[in-house]
């Protein structure tokens, strides 16, 4: 079935105007090729440099790899001139979970890095790789695997799946926190900041509700794995509303992909936020991560 903008609430037909922004889209290629050490992934292992240690748990587990990014690989597939925040040119981002774990390494009373997650930046990844230690982790991997019947991993840890970048747009998702104040943007006179609030305020049935939602959610491009661009969520934002420059933006989101074999939870979605401060020094340390689910 077509759809367009015609089938929206006119102030929701302007939100998808003007909220509109640019994103890279990640398109995920599970061909199975061999990967480097240093390409962006989902999964397998990555860069670490004969200097440092791998990343473990205070109980003594390896973490494993969600996502790797090597931003120069980004740079060289997209424009990242078209983007509404400056990404590095070059360097590794890596994010590391606790994938035995059943909230996989969130806490979601402190959601900056702990010891069951973890965030590196390697911003040169020129020095030798540290090979033995990488030899030692894959079957530290493998043994706790074989020994936990309890084992949660939202993918296959093991499994290296290469990303692709496109650049693609996107307007406010329904369920992210800037909705309502577009929607005031659109109409002073709309009293709620949620989206669903304001549906219900037009005396709508349910059924019509929920296309209004999926047509407004289609329109918007939202969802997916993506970097940039707006957050979506199954259940509701983490964030409160604050002033643009200090705003956590979504840097990165990995979403449920049935093709791909990654589900967090029943069909959810992972955001990593970064303020806009910290993304223009390329400051990694604070990333907050959050995942929800259906």
């Amino acid at each position: 079935m077509m759809i367009d903008q015609s089938q929206l609430p006119q102030p929701l037909s302007e939100v998808i105007e003007i909220s509109q922004t640019s994103m890279v889209r990640i398109k995920l290629d599970d061909t199975g090729d061999t990967l480097s050490l240093t390409d962006s992934k989902i999964g397998g292992l990555g860069y670490l440099p004969e200097y440092a240690i791998y990343p473990y748990t205070n109980a003594g587990k390896p973490l494993s790899l969600l996502v790797q990014i090597n931003f120069a690989q980004l740079a060289d597939s997209v424009d990242i001139s078209q983007l509404a925040y400056p990404l590095p040119t070059s360097g590794i981002l890596q994010i590391y979970i606790d994938a035995t774990d059943e909230l996989y390494g969130a806490d979601y009373d402190n959601p900056a890095q702990s010891d069951t997650y973890q965030v590196r930046f390697w911003q040169d990844h020129s020095a030798p790789v540290n090979t033995q230690t990488l030899q030692d982790t894959l079957l530290a991997q493998q043994a706790q695997m074989a020994d936990d019947n309890h084992y949660y991993a939202p993918f296959d840890i093991q499994r290296e799946i290469a990303l692709k970048f496109i650049n693609e747009t996107q307007s406010c998702s329904a369920s992210c926190i800037e909705i309502g104040h577009y929607l005031k943007a659109t109409d002073n006179n709309i009293e709620t900041f949620e989206f669903f609030d304001y549906l219900e305020s037009l005396n709508l049935e349910d059924e019509d509700s929920d296309t209004i939602h999926d047509v407004y959610n289609k329109l918007a491009n939202t969802g997916g794995h993506q970097i940039l661009g707006y957050p979506y969520f199954t259940q509701t934002d983490p964030r409160k509303y604050k002033e643009a420059s200090e705003q956590p933006i979504l840097l990165l989101q990995i979403d449920s992909d049935d093709a791909s074999n990654i589900s967090w939870g029943d069909c959810g979605v992972a955001n990593f936020f970064i303020t806009p401060l910290q993304l223009g020094n390329a400051d990694f340390n604070q990333l907050i991560y959050n995942w929800d689910c259906y």
